[in-house]
């Protein structure tokens, strides 16, 4: 039993050095004589006495639950000081990856959102259909061949968490059917930014019209850079829990419209709007992060009052300081009584002043 638990997400850590010999050896001992990779190693003058006659005790491939897709050939430049040609690469990296997925045998967690995966290499899914069914987690960029997509769709409809990656804005019908097909998304995850030249708008709302599908069992919303869906959607979220709002939002104006009655985690970059915000939930936000190294005391000031009188199960909160809010900070110690974190960031910090409030709060 410790074996496959040691094993099932190898791939994810496999970055870290010592363990690149141990993946060659591994990827190495399956190879068949007549392997393609073994006679380009030989072409290559790459010395391979580090390799086993025997095979290893246990297939460990067959243990992996969690697939990361990455450059394998540069691993082997890295061990080796060895440079191989694109189509030499794409070569090793081709057979690498079919033996992953022939000898894995239920496959949890899939991470396609490495360049390798975009630019060079297109995995046979079809073949893979029964290995792909019970996929949970799902990261990836929006460059994929929207075919994939759409396979995906077909195969994998549990997943419950699904990450976009990098700045590629593209309108990927696929993309937008694998979204809407899950049964029980959980948790999504937006990095992509608005591009020049490109109809952001649309992009927002089909992505929007997706992901209401999974207004009843999305829980978490994460959108660190730029939201990427019309902001009124929010309100469809009925059980989130996690709202994370990044920098890029210039249609916050109307966040007061959005009412979470569930929300217990909060994040943002912008005081504009929150006050308004925490107003509609339900009283159960334990988290408040606010990121805004320069702020004026009256943003800050009413959204703490605001906390104070809404947020009575607050445990953790974040927030740009000013002097001004010394009497506000103060109400709240006394009146979150859970609150067991504060976290204050700012330029000018009253240290004595702050150093009263704590004490008093104890007293």
């Amino acid at each position: 039993m410790v074996v496959p638990i040691l094993w099932r997400n190898f791939l994810n850590y496999v970055f870290i050095n010592r363990k690149y010999f141990l993946l060659l050896k591994i990827f190495f001992s399956y190879l068949s004589q007549d392997s393609k990779s073994l006679l380009l190693f030989n072409e290559n003058n790459i010395d391979l006495s580090f390799m086993s006659t025997q095979k290893p005790l246990f297939n460990y491939i067959s243990f992996f639950k969690s697939i990361v897709i990455f450059d394998m050939s540069q691993i082997i430049k890295v061990c080796f000081n060895s440079n191989f040609t694109e189509n030499q690469k794409e070569i090793i990296d081709k057979e690498f990856y079919d033996m992953i997925f022939n000898q894995c045998s239920t496959i949890k967690c899939l991470d396609l959102s490495n360049e390798l995966y975009e630019r060079k290499y297109e995995m046979d899914f079809i073949q893979s259909k029964d290995h792909l069914s019970n996929l949970v987690e799902f990261m990836c960029t929006q460059c994929i061949n929207e075919k994939i997509f759409f396979i995906l769709a077909e195969i994998c409809v549990n997943i419950k968490r699904l990450e976009i990656r990098k700045r590629d804005n593209i309108n990927n019908p696929g993309l937008f059917k694998l979204i809407g097909a899950q049964n029980k998304l959980e948790y999504f995850c937006y990095r992509g930014r608005k591009r020049r030249m490109y109809n952001w708008n649309s992009f927002c709302e089909e992505m929007g019209q997706a992901l209401i599908k999974q207004a009843n069992t999305l829980k978490h919303f994460n959108s660190p850079i730029r939201l990427c869906i019309p902001l009124i959607t929010l309100n469809s979220f009925v059980n989130l829990e996690t709202l994370i709002l990044g920098y890029f939002m210039y249609d916050i104006d109307n966040l007061h419209l959005v009412t979470l009655p569930k929300l217990q985690y909060l994040k943002v970059c912008y005081p504009k709007k929150v006050k308004e915000l925490i107003q509609n939930t339900g009283g159960y936000l334990k988290k408040i992060e606010i990121y805004k190294p320069r702020i004026e005391a009256e943003d800050i000031i009413p959204i703490l009052r605001v906390i104070n009188q809404r947020c009575p199960r607050l445990e953790y909160l974040c927030f740009p300081y000013v002097v001004e809010v010394n009497n506000s900070l103060e109400e709240l110690l006394i009146n979150c009584k859970h609150l067991k974190t504060i976290f204050i960031n700012g330029f000018y910090l009253n240290g004595d002043a702050l150093l009263e409030i704590l004490l008093k709060s104890i007293s």
